[in-house]
């Protein structure tokens, strides 16, 4: 690409001759080949599979809802988590968490808590924290209902996958400092070189923030730092290893759950924090993984991918709570004693996943595209909880903050609980195409899952399963497809009950039909879907003995969603969704329980985030955005109880100019005071009287986000 002139330089040309008009001309074409370039490169949609979810084809074609964000998007959004970028999926949302550290790490489809895998992999054990970040994020697929060509313990509600940044064809170079509302900072870098037929290519990605809550006294810091190296043999032959960091730090505490009754909810001032103070020890979470990449393309038809990684997430947080074990809750005097607690989590996680894909032909009429092969996981963690030997009074109508440190660090005999599991398995999974229209996905996983356990009375026994899958679609024209789906999932399970006894994996099926299409010459996808999924021996939060989790028998959820994605035209994209879920336990072994909604669940989210671009001169435009996400009854663990819905605004405005922008994006515009997640118990402090345990949305906020991309 020829680098562009200035406007002002081209205008003095234009004043001095007639042949300089000439040469104007010449360059405004240019800066318009640039910007025609600049609009092409940013993709709203994703128009196939990512190859980290192993199966090919377009989007259109697959017997699946799969959704696909691009790194464009997220960007016109301001998105910087997963938790910022769930709103562009259908049946997707955070569901209940308790510290800044595990904001994203609850995602939730169809009901059910999901696994969060980055490149195909997984990232984190049942108990680690998952932190993320847009820094290394490339693309992010949100994979609704089972997904066993991803990987064996796939949830059937669905999985997220994180396809990271590597090495791209072009050279990259882009700078970007953003700054905000509660003293929010941020600096970003990202630097790549091309990739070469044959030698080295690198690409770095690197941030650090800083952010005050609006919740007293917590102020977090994060680092990122994301370096990748590939070395080519040649173009058919690949090897990449790429190191991924995230350190997050907070001081003032971690927790940001609240607890009030009926008639303090959403009232209070809302930066109110007792579960925090300046003086507690700092919190901080940090995540390691290391990946190495092999890939070899024997031919056009045939590829062998070889990949392993081991990541490692350890977390350790301080905060307070009522002397009486419950979050910080007060006497008829509004006095309580509070009482120190220190978490800590460390899981690890080693995979390897060697898999051969490709195509053939059987006939003239029929075709097929396949992926076989083996994967290989073990997890481990270990979580310690431990709490204060002192405990401190503390007047609400009077507070004072200021605890002693050394006081605060004295704690009693920690609590440890362990968990480990190894699980290996093997997979083929077929798409058969008969005469261009006809499309059949099949195929299946058998996994053999050895749980590891240190209770004598429980001896080691392996568990496996064979969980089949077959889809069909039925192309009508180059546009548009209907579908049907069975699927099957097997999800190991590690850990004990409260009476010690290790939990039964996890089953279940699914069942999906759907249609999609594409419109505007393949630009905007819109598509719906309906689904039944049932799921044997759910884990559950033990309300009887705090702490512990325990089984129940079944889960039903059926559900419909709907989805539109991309561009209507080259001024006006969309992104937009709406979903509908039905989400009971079937069968329990207390019947009392059977017919109860699933906590945490809503019965509806709607979203929405439509982008209009106005073309300014030859090189700059400006960009004007609107979205929204509503609620509605978000389940809880109280029968027949909802937490109240919500409507929030969002918005952005943005100018580009050349290689330089600037982008303004606002959160909660109306200033809404809502239940991002929680729950409400009755009788749990105090007899009789409902009790909330809530996360608070943020009230409004403003970023804003200046770069250049050379």
């Amino acid at each position: 690409m020829k680098r562009s002139l200035p406007i002002p330089f081209s205008l003095c040309f234009l004043v001095l001759s007639a042949q300089a008009q000439q040469k104007t001309d010449s360059l405004r074409k240019q800066h318009l080949k640039e910007i025609e370039i600049m609009e092409k490169k940013k993709n709203m949609r994703t128009d196939s599979m990512s190859p980290a979810l192993r199966m090919e084809g377009r989007m259109l074609e697959i017997p699946q809802n799969i959704t696909g964000v691009t790194a464009d998007l997220i960007r016109e959004q301001g998105g910087l988590e997963l938790k910022d970028i769930i709103r562009n999926a259908s049946g997707v949302k955070i569901g209940y968490n308790s510290s800044v550290f595990d904001a994203s790490a609850t995602v939730m489809m169809r009901g059910f808590y999901t696994e969060t895998y980055v490149n195909g992999m997984p990232q984190r054990s049942t108990m680690g924290a998952l932190t993320d970040d847009a820094a290394f994020i490339e693309r992010v697929d949100f994979v609704k209902g089972p997904a066993g060509f991803l990987i064996s313990s796939g949830d059937p509600g669905g999985s997220v996958n994180i396809t990271t940044k590597t090495p791209r064809q072009q050279r990259i170079r882009q700078l970007e400092l953003s700054g905000g509302s509660f003293g929010f900072l941020r600096g970003s870098l990202d630097l790549g070189s091309a990739v070469k037929e044959k030698g080295f290519s690198y690409r770095l990605n690197g941030a650090y923030q800083q952010q005050q809550s609006f919740q007293d006294f917590l102020k977090t810091r994060k680092y990122v730092a994301s370096p990748v190296i590939q070395y080519n043999f040649s173009r058919r032959t690949s090897l990449l290893a790429e190191y991924n960091f995230i350190h997050m730090l907070s001081d003032g505490g971690s927790s940001v759950t609240k607890i009030g009754t009926e008639s303090e909810v959403l009232k209070d001032r809302i930066g109110n924090n007792y579960a925090g103070d300046p003086n507690l020890p700092q919190s901080g979470s940090k995540s390691q993984s290391v990946r190495l990449a092999f890939e070899h393309r024997f031919n056009d038809h045939l590829r062998l991918t070889v990949q392993s990684k081991y990541t490692v997430n350890s977390t350790a947080v301080w905060y307070l709570i009522s002397d009486n074990y419950s979050l910080i809750n007060f006497d008829s005097t509004n006095i309580t004693r509070r009482l120190p607690v220190n978490n800590s989590i460390t899981g690890r996680v080693a995979a390897v996943q060697a898999y051969i894909s490709g195509n053939f032909k059987t006939g003239q009429q029929i075709t097929h595209n396949f992926v076989a092969g083996l994967d290989y996981n073990y997890s481990k963690d270990n979580y310690v909880n431990a709490y204060g030997q002192y405990a401190f009074t503390f007047d609400r109508t009077h507070p004072q903050y200021g605890l002693s440190t050394d006081s605060v660090k004295m704690l009693g005999k920690p609590a440890l609980i362990v968990r480990e599991n190894n699980w290996t398995s093997a997979f083929f999974y077929n798409t058969t195409r008969i005469h261009t229209n006809w499309l059949f996905n099949y195929g299946g996983r058998f996994t053999i899952n050895t749980p590891v356990t240190t209770n004598p009375r429980q001896p080691q026994k392996d568990e496996t399963a064979f969980s089949p899958r077959f889809g069909i679609t039925r192309l009508l024209g180059n546009s548009m497809a209907v579908y049907a789906l069975y699927d099957q999932s097997f999800i190991p399970q590690s850990g004990v009950d409260a009476s010690g006894q290790r939990f039964d994996p996890q089953r279940g099926n699914s069942i999906e039909a759907g249609a999609k299409k594409e419109w505007f010459q393949h630009k905007l996808m819109t598509s719906i879907a309906g689904y039944r999924i049932i799921k044997n021996n759910l884990l559950v939060s033990d309300l009887e003995h705090p702490g512990f989790r325990r089984q129940i028998g079944q889960v039903t959820s059926t559900g419909a969603e709907v989805d539109i994605t991309g561009r209507i035209s080259s001024r006006l994209s969309v992104s937009a969704n709406y979903s509908y879920t039905h989400a009971i336990v079937s069968k329990d072994s207390n019947k009392e329980n059977e017919g109860n909604k699933l906590a945490f669940t809503p019965e509806q989210v709607i979203n929405s985030w439509i982008q209009y671009a106005i073309p300014l001169t030859a090189v700059s435009r400006l960009s004007l955005s609107l979205g929204h996400n509503s609620v509605t009854k978000t389940a809880t663990y109280t029968p027949g109880f909802d937490l109240k819905g919500y409507t929030k605004f969002d918005g952005g405005i943005a100018y580009t100019h050349g290689k330089w922008y600037l982008r303004v994006v606002a959160d909660n515009l109306t200033n809404k005071r809502y239940f991002s997640s929680g729950d409400m118990l009755v009788g749990s402090v105090y007899e009789g009287v409902r009790s909330y345990y809530y996360i608070e949305g943020a009230p409004i906020s403003f970023k804003a986000f200046a770069g250049i991309r050379l």
